[in-house]
C-alpha cells in the first residue's frame, strides 16, 4: 500500500464533476491510510524552495541567535526554537520518554494575544519573519480549502468544517534533523517518535532525504515509507480533532521519522521538514459532530471538550 498522490488542479477546476471526483478520492485516501499527497496545489514551487532555504538559514544561525527565540521550558507558549531533544513525542504514544533527535521552531498567527510569536532579532536573519508570516497565511488558505473538500465528501456544506477554525489558532513548525550515526537511530531514539497530530489536517513539506513512515491502519504496528518523490508536493494527514468530529470515519494515523529504508551508510544525512498543523479555533468543541452520525450510530466522543483543552492535554505530555 502506498500513500495516494492526488492532483489538486481537479479541485480548482470549474467543472463540478472534476471537483466532486477529487473530493471523493481525497476522502477514500484519508479513510484508508489517514495520509495523502497533493500536487498542482496553490503554493508555488519557488515559494516552497525558498521555504527550505529560510529553514536551513535559521537552523544554521549561531546558538546565541536562536536562543533569543527560545521555546520556554514549559509547554506554553508553544512558540519559538526548541533545542535538540527538548521534545519527547513518544511519551504521548507509549507512556515513556524517548528523545526526538531534532531542533524545531514554532509559530502561530500574527497578532495572537494568548500566545504571541517569539522571533530572533531581525538583524540576525533579515526577511525571515516576513517570509514566514506570508507562508503561514498561504498554508491557512489551503487548510481551509481542504476542509471544504472533506466537508463536501461527507455531504456537509462546504464551509461547515472551516467555520469551526475561525478565529485561527493553527501552528507552523520548522524541523531540522542533524546528520547522525545510524547507531543513534537504532538504539531507541527516533528523529521523531511515533505520534499522531492534534488538530484537523496537517500540511507537510519534506525534503528528499526520506525517513517518514506512516502506520498501516489495517495492520497496526506495520509502518509504510512515505517516499519523497517531489519536495514540492504536500503531504496531508488527518489529525485527532478531525477524527473526533467524524466519529472515526477519518482516523489520525501514527507516524514517525527514522532511518530511510535501504540506507547502507554509517551516517544519516541532515533532513528538513516543515509542518502546518491546521487546528480548530480554541473554543470550538471537539465532540463528534451530530451531522456526521449515521442513523442509530452513537457518538464515540460525546464528552464536552474544547479544542484548546484537548490540545493542552496532549501538549502537557510533550515537554
Amino acid at each position: 500500500m502506498e500513500v495516494e498522490r492526488l492532483d489538486y488542479a481537479d479541485f480548482l477546476d470549474e467543472a463540478p464533476d472534476r471537483q466532486e471526483a477529487f473530493c471523493q478520492h481525497l476522502y477514500a485516501a484519508l479513510s484508508r491510510l489517514g495520509f495523502a499527497k497533493i500536487t498542482n496545489h496553490p503554493i508555488p514551487k519557488d515559494v516552497i524552495l525558498e521555504l527550505y532555504s529560510w529553514t536551513n538559514q535559521f537552523f544554521s544561525l549561531p546558538v546565541e541567535h536562536k536562543q533569543k527565540a527560545a521555546h520556554p521550558p514549559e509547554p506554553n507558549p508553544h512558540r519559538g526554537w526548541s533545542r535538540l531533544g527538548q521534545e519527547k513525542l513518544s511519551v504521548i504514544a507509549q507512556g515513556k520518554a524517548v528523545l526526538d533527535l531534532k531542533e524545531s521552531f514554532d509559530m502561530g498567527p500574527d497578532g495572537d494575544e494568548l500566545y504571541p510569536n517569539i522571533w530572533t532579532d531581525e538583524h540576525d536573519l533579515p526577511g525571515f519573519r516576513t517570509f514566514m508570516e506570508d507562508f503561514y497565511e498561504r498554508c491557512q488558505a489551503l487548510h481551509l480549502q481542504l476542509l471544504s473538500a472533506i466537508a463536501r465528501s461527507m455531504q456537509l456544506p462546504d464551509s461547515y468544517l472551516a467555520a469551526l477554525c475561525a478565529p485561527n489558532s493553527s501552528e507552523l513548525r520548522l524541523n531540522y534533523y542533524p546528520a547522525v550515526p545510524l547507531t543513534a537511530l537504532t538504539s531507541g531514539n527516533m528523529r521523531i517518535s511515533s505520534h499522531t497530530d492534534f488538530g484537523t489536517i496537517t500540511l507537510l513539506f519534506q525534503d528528499c532525504v526520506g525517513g517518514l513512515e506512516v502506520e498501516d491502519q489495517s495492520r497496526p504496528g506495520h509502518y509504510l515509507p512515505v517516499t519523497p518523490d517531489d519536495c514540492t508536493d504536500i503531504i496531508i494527514n488527518v489529525g485527532d480533532c478531525l477524527q473526533r468530529w467524524s466519529n472515526d470515519r477519518l482516523r489520525s494515523a501514527n507516524h514517525l521519522v527514522t532511518v530511510p529504508r535501504g540506507l547502507g551508510e554509517d551516517m544519516v544525512d541532515d533532513r528538513y521538514s516543515i509542518a502546518y498543523f491546521g487546528k480548530p479555533s480554541r473554543d470550538a468543541s471537539v465532540r463528534t459532530l451530530p451531522a456526521l452520525l449515521r442513523r442509530d450510530e452513537e457518538a464515540k466522543y460525546g464528552e464536552e471538550m474544547t479544542a484548546w483543552q484537548y490540545n493542552q492535554s496532549r501538549l502537557l505530555q510533550t515537554y
